[in-house]
């Protein structure tokens, strides 16, 4: 309370003015007057918050982890081992040309983008697939199943064609000539290092016959001459 009249600051109140009821004061930290008060100014303190009402702490907020939305690729190389790696990307140069001369792919892909299908990071590889889908999806659910292909959480052949190709899974096998099987099963023998390949009549030795009767020569048991790339 502030009190702008000194005066009034040694009035003694009468017993006129307190109330016949009140025998003793108990207040706490408040006062009662029995007499007419005046130039006075009474200011009330700030209630204080109940000790039951605590503040709620704010929940914690955890961040989720990002997943890349890009597509899955082939988890083939194996970067850990130059002389290893350097006879993977042959192989996949070849499986590259051959797509090539099979029609299952533009002839304006990138070989660079064609590469990057068997890094095992997530990317666009920007490859048109020109042939019947069956082939695609049944490539994919071959190539999964190989040891040379790494797994990989949530990657089946069905995705793979889906989100990598933007194409829908078909696992029609009568979709597929005798050619068609073929070349899956050549596809899936070149990629393999370990599995040999024929050598060209008087050629080096990095000089290998990769056609189509070559291969089919190899697939069928009746390879003579070989070596490993």
């Amino acid at each position: 309370m502030k009190q702008f009249d000194s005066e009034t600051e040694n009035i003694e109140v009468a017993d006129d003015y307190k109330p016949t009821y009140i025998q003793e004061q108990h207040n706490t930290n408040c006062q009662q007057f029995f007499g007419p008060i005046t130039n006075c100014t009474f200011t009330m303190p700030a209630a204080q918050p109940s000790p039951q009402s605590k503040p709620k702490a704010a929940k914690k907020t955890v961040a989720k982890k990002k997943t890349s939305d890009k597509p899955k690729t082939l988890k083939y190389y194996r970067h850990g081992n130059n002389g290893v790696l350097k006879k993977q990307r042959k192989r996949v140069d070849l499986v590259f040309r051959k797509f090539c001369d099979w029609r299952w792919i533009d002839e304006q892909t990138c070989p660079e983008d064609f590469d990057a299908l068997f890094e095992g990071e997530p990317r666009n590889c920007n490859i048109t697939w020109k042939a019947n889908t069956t082939i695609l999806t049944l490539l994919m659910q071959e190539l999964l199943k190989q040891e040379y292909i790494a797994n990989q959480t949530s990657q089946s052949a069905s995705s793979m064609v889906k989100e990598q190709f933007g194409l829908t899974p078909n696992f029609d096998q009568r979709r597929l000539s005798d050619d068609d099987k073929v070349n899956i099963e050549i596809t899936v023998y070149l990629l393999s290092i370990n599995n040999p390949l024929k050598q060209q009549p008087d050629g080096g030795d990095n000089d290998f016959d990769t056609s189509d009767a070559a291969l089919k020569e190899v697939l069928s048991g009746q390879l003579r001459i070989t070596k490993g790339i």
